[in-house]
């Protein structure tokens, strides 16, 4: 559908109207002042800006002074809770939360609110996310991957292979690459979102503070998702709106954090899995396949 003819079924004065509230849950680091900059120089001014950080680091947005930014000191540490306690505090009709190392494209917020509009109210929409250094989605997939890739997502999907939008059986969240399976088509019907950038309305915001674990949240985004969607919201990605990041996660070279990581992330993919009724045997089958390939890519390292 072209921007024209799906423009043709938005409300103008709606877009005009919506109050947007953005939450960003973050430590207080250097990406933050950057990506609120940016946010606020947009096509569409947030009518605030929640920065919900733990007392403990509140000393380090102290610099932050925009008109619409306001503080949020959370008692509680954790992504997901600290994010909790934004949307609680949150006015705007429509909310979104955000990661503190985003960096939205100028008609970004234009974009995702149009979508709302469109498919809402009941929906939550996120844009396509790409890899600043490289200006490909970050997930991104080759029209034809290598036989090992095709392998692997057979193992983990199936004959179903990738499929962009969906969590594989093995809990593994596929996420959408416009430039591989669009094919002009704006937006696509999901079973998750990234949870870096996505925008819904008050009403349909989770607010417990659903990730059961200390720490890192761990796929977060997949469990968030399942709660949407036990609750009736839609998800969509609107291919149109744009949002950058500068890195990807890379397992650590450090053997020991390595498998710190591996069993947060194993933990949270237990528990999604239990939550979705997915199997126990096709996830541990992953993590053994994933283990060994890490394990044969460091010895051949060290050989070199």
């Amino acid at each position: 559908m072209t921007d024209a003819a799906f423009m043709a079924n938005v409300d103008q004065g709606a877009l005009r109207d919506t109050r947007l509230s953005v939450v960003i849950a973050t430590l207080g680091g250097p990406t933050l002042g950057p990506a609120i900059d940016i946010l606020n120089s947009g096509t569409v001014l947030p009518a605030e800006i929640l920065i919900c950080i733990p007392q403990a680091e509140s000393d380090r947005v102290r610099h932050i002074s925009a008109p619409n930014v306001k503080v949020v000191v959370t008692e509680v540490r954790g992504q997901v809770a600290q994010r909790a306690e934004g949307f609680r505090q949150a006015v705007g009709t429509l909310v979104m939360q955000m990661d503190d190392d985003i960096h939205l494209a100028e008609d970004c917020l234009e974009r995702l609110i149009e979508t709302w509009l469109k498919h809402g109210p009941s929906c939550a929409v996120a844009p396509a996310f790409y890899l600043a250094s490289t200006n490909r989605s970050v997930y991104h997939v080759p029209e034809e991957p290598a036989w090992m890739a095709k392998a692997y997502y057979w193992l983990m999907n199936d004959a179903a292979g990738y499929q962009g939008g969906q969590v594989d059986r093995a809990c593994g969240a596929m996420g959408v690459d416009p430039q591989r399976e669009l094919a002009g088509q704006r937006v696509k019907k999901v079973s998750w979102l990234p949870g870096g950038c996505v925008l819904q309305a008050r009403e349909d915001l989770v607010f417990e503070a659903f990730f059961p674990f200390p720490g890192k949240a761990y796929c977060e985004d997949i469990i968030h998702s399942h709660h949407r969607s036990v609750r009736g919201t839609a998800m969509y990605v609107d291919t149109a709106a744009r949002c950058d990041i500068e890195v990807v996660y890379a397992a650590s070279k450090d053997i020991r954090n390595y498998f710190r990581e591996l069993r947060g992330d194993a933990r949270a993919r237990y528990y999604y899995a239990r939550l979705t009724g997915r199997s126990a045997l096709r996830l541990t089958t992953y993590y053994v396949v994933t283990v060994v390939i890490q394990m044969a890519r460091r010895s051949a390292a060290a050989w070199r």
